[in-house]
C-alpha cells in the first residue's frame, strides 16, 4: 500500500477491505500477551532501522499534534483539601 493510498484512503475503509485480517489481527492480540508484543516490536524496530525511521518520518509529518493535558487551575485557601476551580467557589467553601 503506497503513501498516497494510505492518506487518500480511510483506516477504517482499508481495514474493512481485508476482514480476514481484521479477525487474523483480534485473534493474534488477544493471545499473545502485551509485554510479548512490545518485545516483538521492539526487535523488529531494531533489525530495520531504515524503515523504522521511514515511518517514524512519516508519522511526524502526516500527524496531528498531540494536545497538551494542562493542569486545572485551583484556587487554594489556608489549608483546606477541597480544590474549587473558580474564586468565586473559593469564597463560597465552608471549610474557610
Amino acid at each position: 500500500m503506497g503513501l498516497l493510498t494510505r492518506r487518500l484512503i480511510p483506516r477504517k475503509v482499508r481495514r474493512l477491505a481485508h476482514p480476514a485480517r481484521a479477525a487474523k489481527r483480534a485473534t493474534k492480540k488477544a493471545l499473545i500477551p502485551k509485554t510479548v508484543r512490545k518485545a516483538m516490536w521492539g526487535v523488529h524496530v531494531a533489525a530495520n532501522p531504515v524503515s523504522s525511521a521511514g515511518y517514524a518520518l512519516e508519522r511526524s509529518i502526516f500527524s496531528k499534534p498531540k494536545k497538551s493535558k494542562g493542569r486545572a487551575v485551583v484556587y487554594r485557601h489556608g489549608s483546606c483539601q477541597a480544590k474549587p476551580r473558580t474564586p468565586e467557589a473559593a469564597q463560597r467553601c465552608r471549610n474557610r
